[in-house]
C-alpha cells in the first residue's frame, strides 16, 4: 500500500498536482461527510477533519448544498483514500487534495457543478484546469449551473451577513 501511495504521490508531483513540501501524502478511510467540502478522516492513528483545497460547495442553506453532500457520501463514504496535505486552515482543519482511485473529489465536484474554484485560494497551477472544468459544467449547465447566476458561497455568506 505504501508502495502503491509513494508512486501516485511522484506521479502527481511530476505532473504538477502537488507540491512535495506541502505534507507527507496519507491513506486515510472517509468515516463522515460533513458537507460537501468537508470530510473526518481515519487514519492508522486518528481522525482528522479535512477541507478539500482550492473548492467551495454551497452552504448548508444554499441551493445544491445537499447535492454535492451526497456526491461526496456516493464517491468517499466509508471508502479508502489518499489524502496530500496542503496546509492547516484558521479552524485548525487540514486542508487537503483528496484521491480516490486516481481521481481528485475536488476536481469531480467542480465537474459536478457542484462547487466553485475558490478564488481566495487559486494558488497552484493545476487549478487553471479545475476553473476550466468550471466553465465546462457551467456552459453545460451541470449541477449549479442550472441557475442562471448562482451565489457563491462567500457572497452567500456577505449577503447574510449585510442582512
Amino acid at each position: 500500500m505504501i508502495r502503491k501511495l509513494w508512486i501516485i504521490h511522484t506521479i502527481f508531483i511530476m505532473i504538477g498536482v502537488l507540491n512535495a513540501s506541502a505534507g507527507e501524502i496519507f491513506p486515510a478511510t472517509v468515516k463522515k461527510v460533513i458537507d460537501g467540502d468537508s470530510l473526518l478522516v481515519a487514519t492508522a492513528k486518528n481522525t482528522i477533519e479535512v477541507r478539500l483545497y482550492g473548492v467551495d460547495c454551497p452552504e448548508y442553506d444554499q441551493p445544491y448544498s445537499k447535492a454535492a453532500k451526497k456526491f461526496v457520501e456516493k464517491n468517499v463514504l466509508g471508502k479508502k483514500v489518499v489524502i496530500e496535505p496542503a496546509y492547516r486552515d484558521s479552524y485548525g482543519r487540514l486542508v487537503a487534495v483528496v484521491v480516490r482511485d486516481n481521481k481528485v473529489l475536488n476536481n469531480d465536484l467542480v465537474q459536478a457543478g457542484l462547487a466553485w474554484v475558490y478564488p481566495r485560494y487559486y494558488r497552484k497551477n493545476f487549478c487553471n484546469i479545475w476553473k476550466e472544468n468550471e466553465r465546462i459544467a457551467r456552459r453545460e449547465k451541470r449541477g449549479l449551473w442550472h441557475d442562471a447566476k448562482p451565489d457563491s458561497p462567500w457572497q452567500w455568506k456577505k449577503m447574510k451577513r449585510s442582512r
